[in-house]
């Protein structure tokens, strides 16, 4: 079959090997290398990968002819606020302290377990769409463990691999958070697509010390000036099962804290200067104390969802002030960034930040079968079809997504999405929550910024 044939979904059936032949392999594993040739996926896992893996597999295989595209690692999304999927583009203009008070206090509680799902479902078919396997799910709106599990299930019912941080936004309740993780933890255990983790606004040493007691990770956004950073960030209290998002104003010790820890970061490229947080994302930083980095998408609130676009923008920074270095002299300025360097923080890097290195963010034998597969037809003419996947690529030319050995997208459409349907109510939600805040949704229709009325 041809990996365009729309019927080739129907014939994976599970248990059945499917072999992916003819492909450019873009592993990202150091050892394998690229090459032009085969991958093959026996149940959840990369059971064979190289120029004739084909030849390992069984005669009943599902045999694909991938001929034209390439094939990387499922792309991940290192710090994602999902819940918020339904509440695109309500306020493109509004500053950090406008986002948070809009987010945190006005909508967030308004919104049921319902509505916390129905966002979480359009947060995942848009990572779907645009080759995403897997996210860090930064949900600050667990206002109680019914919140939470409506979250994991929309996620689970997506079919997507995701960490679900578990927190409360800016000024609200916390005291049910911790029992909220540990019965999430427990609601999620036999299914190894989803795993749990604190999330907090600033990292604390009481949530880092709760979670290594509790043997789960540590999702927190990390700035100077919010919270208590020096006592937090020490490599007693760090371990590799923490993410630290954004990372702005971070000192020297900050960073070999983080280094010597093995603690994971997600840099936000689009989203820090937008908000105002940072003239750019401190990649240097990272390079310097050798520190690899995922990227992340943040939310939708006031822009896209685009791990392209965080990809190339961070591409761009990097080699911008990685140039600027050198030509000021700096001994030891970072060697800018290529192709690869910006596809590895979207694969290898978002691995870290999901806790999930060598098991996601590869394609080797042993890994889980998380694939993304573009079509080079659009593309064409390309001649680096590493520099098609991570200069000229967009959702578009995402032919296919496996997750876990599922297909998950297939001929560049979702799978099992009535989306139209879910258009409906993600806005049906929407309306419902902006009304009890006071908000006609048609009166954003040309504004920039959410006004509440009375401020």
């Amino acid at each position: 079959m041809e990996i365009f044939d729309r019927n080739v979904p129907a014939a994976w059936t599970p248990g059945r090997t499917v072999v992916f032949r003819g492909a450019s392999v873009i592993t990202m594993d150091a050892d394998a290398g690229d090459f032009v040739g085969d991958v093959v996926v026996t149940g959840t896992t990369i059971s064979a990968a190289g120029p004739d893996a084909a030849a390992t597999a069984p005669a009943d295989a599902l045999v694909i002819d991938a001929t034209g595209t390439v094939i990387t690692p499922g792309l991940v999304d290192g710090h994602l606020h999902a819940w918020e999927g339904a509440l695109r583009g309500v306020s493109p203009d509004t500053d950090i302290m406008a986002y948070l008070t809009l987010t945190h206090t006005v909508l967030a509680p308004l919104m049921t377990p319902d509505d916390v799902a129905i966002g979480e479902k359009v947060s995942a078919v848009r990572a779907l769409e645009q080759g995403v396997t897997t996210i860090v799910d930064n949900n600050h709106n667990v206002r109680s463990l019914e919140h939470g599990q409506a979250a994991v299930g929309a996620l689970q019912e997506a079919g997507l691999r995701a960490v679900v941080a578990a927190g409360v936004g800016m000024g609200q309740p916390d005291g049910h958070v911790y029992q909220a993780v540990l019965g999430l933890r427990d609601h999620v255990a036999s299914d190894e697509r989803i795993s749990v983790r604190l999330m907090e606004l600033a990292p604390t040493e009481a949530g880092l010390r709760f979670t290594a007691e509790n043997g789960i990770g540590l999702v927190a956004e990390t700035l100077a000036g919010f919270g208590d950073l020096d006592s937090a960030l020490t490599p007693e209290l760090l371990n590799p099962q923490v993410t630290l998002d954004h990372v702005i104003g971070l000192s020297d010790a900050h960073w070999k804290a983080i280094a010597d820890s093995g603690a994971a970061i997600a840099l936000a490229p689009r989203s820090d200067p937008h908000y105002g947080l940072a003239a750019a994302s401190p990649i240097l930083a990272a390079n310097r104390f050798g520190v690899q980095e995922a990227i992340s998408t943040d939310n939708e609130f006031e822009y896209g969802s685009d791990i392209f676009g965080e990809l190339r923008t961070l591409l761009g920074v990097q080699r911008g002030q990685a140039y600027a270095a050198l030509q000021a002299g700096a001994t030891d300025a970072p060697r800018p960034y290529g192709v690869r360097d910006a596809l590895r923080a979207a694969t290898v890097g978002g691995a870290r930040a999901a806790g999930l290195s060598g098991r996601i963010g590869v394609i080797t034998p042993g890994a889980q079968a998380d694939l993304t597969i573009f079509a080079l037809d659009r593309l064409r003419p390309i001649a680096s079809h590493l520099g098609a996947v991570a200069a000229y690529a967009e959702s578009r030319d995402v032919t296919a997504v496996v997750v876990d050995g599922v297909p998950r997208k297939w001929a560049g459409e979702v799978l099992g999405v009535d989306r139209a349907e879910l258009v409906r109510q993600a806005e049906a939600s929407r309306d419902r929550v902006l009304k009890e805040a006071g908000v006609d949704v048609d009166s954003l229709r040309f504004a920039g910024s959410l006004e509440l009325p009375g401020a």
